[in-house]
């Protein structure tokens, strides 16, 4: 098995090359006068891992044209952050299902997909062909050994923050959102005392950054310290900088998105599962 960085994912596809001892296959990557895009792969292999996140809708096509140019190979598609994913139905009438269709699009060309925790239960679904990662015990395991409460920034969060507050073996809860009158909500710990603690809010996605802005902004009285880590650092917009203004000290994501933040490596258990298939 050779492997092929995609665009979105160059540094991630190098520690899983170094994990693996498989070789990354020469691409060429290249963009027209008229901002349509060009791929080309050198070399015959039988079988490719192709590792490219879907953060843009650029990166979607990359990926088709890397596809086409790997025509009847056997095709392993590690999608580390899965775009899309959270228009997992159609909320409203005529609305299309946008990762049904990124799933049909991927599954068109690939005999497997990986992804890394995927939005939910209805979008994985919407694969016939995937195995799921789950990253929150890399969050665990690189808080392991502090004295820190975890956070989830809902309660719907809480199993995933659960799962990494094992393997870290620290403290955990969500902050329950409590409506003090018409224009002002209060978030604070439903169980813990948090005064003069480390706090960690972790969640899967970080996206605009609001609600751990927001969560941030009332814990920052009480806790002696506050970060954030998320498995996906989106960080629409000025996300970034908005978190570091808000009173959080560190804001640490995976690789599954390569930022400036992306201190957390998931080439460990995607290079597991491709040495599987050897």
């Amino acid at each position: 098995m050779k492997l092929i960085a995609g665009p979105s994912s160059p540094l991630l596809t190098k520690k899983i090359a170094e994990k693996t001892g498989f070789e990354i296959a020469e691409t060429v990557y290249r963009r027209f006068p008229d901002g349509e895009l060009y791929v080309m792969v050198r070399g015959d292999d039988d079988s490719y891992a192709v590792v490219n996140s879907l953060k843009s809708n650029e990166d979607i096509v990359y990926l088709m044209l890397i596809f086409d140019a790997l025509e009847g190979k056997s095709i392993t598609a590690v999608i580390p952050y899965m775009g899309y994913a959270r228009q997992d139905r159609a909320f409203l009438k005529g609305e299309a299902v946008s990762i049904r269709a990124v799933a049909k699009l991927i599954e068109e060309y690939a005999d497997r997909v990986i992804t890394v925790n995927i939005h939910s239960e209805r979008a994985r679904g919407h694969f016939r062909k995937l195995t799921e990662l789950d990253a929150m015990k890399v969050i665990g395991q690189h808080y392991r050994g502090r004295d820190i409460v975890m956070l989830s920034p809902d309660k719907g969060s809480l199993s995933r923050v659960k799962r990494a507050a094992e393997i870290a073996e620290c403290e955990f809860d969500y902050l329950d959102k409590r409506r003090i009158d018409a224009e002002n909500v209060e978030m604070v710990p439903k169980n813990l005392d948090i005064e003069g603690k480390e706090i960690a809010i972790v969640d899967d996605i970080i996206s605009t950054g609001g609600t751990v802005i927001t969560a941030a902004a009332q814990l920052s009285g009480k806790a002696k310290k506050i970060e954030a880590a998320c498995v996906h650092g989106v960080f629409a917009g000025n996300a970034l900088n908005r978190l570091f203004l808000s009173g959080i000290s560190q804001v640490k994501s995976t690789d599954t998105i390569e930022t400036q933040v992306s201190v957390l490596s998931i080439s460990e258990i995607i290079s597991e599962v491709l040495l599987d298939e050897v």
